[in-house]
Order: C-alpha cells, then sequence, then structure tokens
C-alpha cells in the first residue's frame, strides 16, 4: 500500500526522489542513470540541486510565470458583470462572446487581452461555453415564480377535490427535414445539408397525465380550433372527468373553443400556464425527446413515411411509461414529486 508521504508524488518527481536518495547513499552517477532510466546529465543537476538546495529539493519548482493583468477584486467585478447578462451592460441581447467580454474588461479595467486570453481567463472564473435557453422578454419571473409555489398546488387540490384527471396538454409540429444529430462526411470538410423551401409538415396534439398516459393526434396539416375540439371530445369519451392545463396559444382562447368547453362545463375546467413560461409544461420534454432522440436524422420520403414513423416514436415511448416520468421530471413544478 503506498504511504500516505507520498500521496499526491508526481512521477517524475518519484524517479528524482529516488536518484537523490542514491546519490545521498554514495551510489556512482553512471549507475544511477542506468537504474532510473535517465540521461547522464540529469543525474548531475540532481546532484548539483542535492548540494545547493537540500535534500528535500527533488519536488517541482514552480515556475512564476507572467503576474495578471487583473487583481483579484476585478476578477470578482468582472463575475459579478457577466452573472447581471449582456443587456444590462448595454448590448443589444445576453449573448456573451469572447470579443464582448474583451470589451468589458477593456472598458472597466484598461486592460486589453486577446480574445484567446479572454477564454483562458473565463475558464479560470469557473465559465464555459454553453447553449443558452431561449426565454422571452415578455416573462414576469415574479408571477412564475408565483405560479410554481402558490397555485400549482392549488391546481393539484382542485383536479384531487373534483375527482378530475389532470392532463397537460400542448401542440407541436414535425417537419420532414431532419433533426440531425450527425452525418458522415471526408475528414476535415464540414459536409452542406441542403433542403428545400417546400416542406412538408405534421402537426400534433397531445395530451399526458400524471401517470405518464399519453395521448395524441396527428394531422397533415395546421391545428386549429376544430381540431382541438375534435380532439377533447376524443378525450371526454375517455376520461370521466378532465381538469385541462395549457398554455395561451390562440386556438386554446378561440371563440369556438370557449363555446365547447362552456357547453361541457360539468365535464372540464381549464387551468394555464403562466405567459412565456413553456417549460413548465411537461409535453415540451416529452415531444422534444422524440423530435431530438427518437427521430434524430429520421429523412422520411413521403407524408405516409413520416406520419407512420412519428406514430412509431411515439408507440416507442408509450410502452416506457418510467422513462416518461423522468422526461417529466424536467419540468420544475415537479422538483422530484413524480
Amino acid at each position: 500500500m503506498r504511504s500516505r508521504r507520498r500521496s499526491g508524488i508526481k512521477p517524475r518527481e518519484r524517479i528524482r526522489q529516488r536518484g537523490f536518495e542514491m546519490l545521498s547513499e554514495g551510489v556512482p552517477k553512471a549507475e544511477i542513470a542506468r537504474t532510473l532510466h535517465v540521461d547522464y546529465t540529469a543525474v548531475w543537476r540532481w546532484e548539483n540541486r542535492l548540494r545547493t538546495k537540500g535534500p528535500d529539493a527533488w519536488r517541482d519548482e514552480m515556475q512564476p510565470g507572467r503576474p495578471m493583468k487583473l487583481t483579484r477584486w476585478q476578477r470578482r467585478r468582472l463575475v459579478k458583470i457577466l452573472l447581471k447578462g449582456a443587456r444590462s451592460y448595454g448590448f443589444e441581447n445576453d449573448l456573451w462572446t469572447l470579443k464582448r467580454v474583451a470589451q468589458v474588461i477593456k472598458g472597466e479595467f484598461k486592460v486589453n487581452y486577446n480574445v484567446t486570453h479572454v477564454w483562458r481567463v473565463l475558464r479560470d472564473l469557473g465559465f464555459s461555453a454553453q447553449v443558452p435557453l431561449k426565454q422571452a422578454l415578455e416573462r414576469d419571473e415574479g408571477y412564475i415564480k408565483h405560479w410554481v409555489e402558490e397555485r400549482w398546488p392549488e391546481i393539484l387540490k382542485d383536479a384531487k377535490k373534483g375527482g378530475s384527471e389532470l392532463l397537460f396538454v400542448d401542440e407541436s409540429g414535425l417537419s420532414n427535414e431532419p433533426n440531425v444529430a450527425r452525418t458522415w462526411a471526408p475528414k476535415g470538410s464540414r459536409p452542406k445539408l441542403k433542403h428545400s423551401a417546400k416542406r412538408r409538415k405534421l402537426s400534433i396534439i397531445f395530451a399526458l397525465t400524471m401517470d405518464a398516459e399519453l395521448y395524441f393526434s396527428v394531422y397533415p396539416y395546421d391545428i386549429t380550433g376544430a381540431e382541438v375540439i375534435l380532439f377533447l371530445d376524443k378525450l371526454a369519451k375517455r376520461i370521466p372527468r378532465i381538469m385541462l392545463l395549457w398554455d395561451n396559444a390562440p386556438i386554446h382562447r378561440s371563440i369556438e373553443v370557449k363555446e365547447y368547453l362552456y357547453t361541457i362545463r360539468q365535464k372540464f375546467e381549464t387551468r394555464r400556464f403562466p405567459a412565456y413560461a413553456p417549460e413548465l409544461n411537461p409535453d415540451e420534454y416529452i415531444f422534444s425527446h422524440i423530435k431530438c432522440k427518437e427521430l434524430a436524422n429520421f429523412c422520411p420520403a413521403s407524408e405516409g413515411e413520416m406520419k407512420l414513423g412519428l406514430r412509431k416514436a411515439i408507440a416507442r415511448i408509450m410502452r416506457k411509461p418510467e422513462f416518461i416520468k423522468r422526461l417529466m421530471l424536467g419540468s420544475p413544478i415537479f422538483k422530484g414529486k413524480i
């Protein structure tokens, strides 16, 4: 077993330490070089270090390097600026690029860095390049937080009290243009994926229960209020009493849908997600998986093939309710409580 004294020692330091020990024991330098498989001149340097710096000089010496241009205070100040977002600093959007960060450093601290060194600074500060989550400027973060913490528990209680099945409802679309994961091409040559402006599209409306049951309908055209009513009518025939939770899409607020819901108000209740907060709806995570994982690189040759592929992809995950529940956990409303 390795002793605690040797823990954290680099391999080259261990070799040098053994060399120091052999030199102290009077072993000839040529024999040390052969035994430790090092150059003879290295043993001469070890002997000089042993003589001038002592028996503990076998460890690597820290190289001072160039002093940092930014002080600790300036680096902390830079972190605060970056966390507030690029828009708060005067840029048109919240995208931080290396060039923009270099401008901030020059403007705030009068220090000129090229973009390569800015990358090193950001890395040292614990930042990394990441794909941002796009959010609408119109979002009311305060209301969204209130809805998750206060309104959502009330919705659960209302559904349970009224004996209603809570359904998350949403619509989405699928194009014949593939959600490309990877494609094969010669090394060093980035491939081009040509596509036609004439795209085929499928629209899907689906509902998800708290128990991970999935209901859906697929259409080869855009969904209107008529399709929403038809879908809700199908749900009403399967489920005795329903509470719908959906967003503020125009088709959900259309006159025809409102009139339909009023006529069957004894059967349906409706609640709405906060505006501009799609991440709250568990449906988003289910269909994102279908499009980006189940149908990644899917290249249908016809509308029929596209429709069949979509139905098969949905059928695959419907056979895995526990997997659907794990996807649902992506929504902040659950926080691991499913």
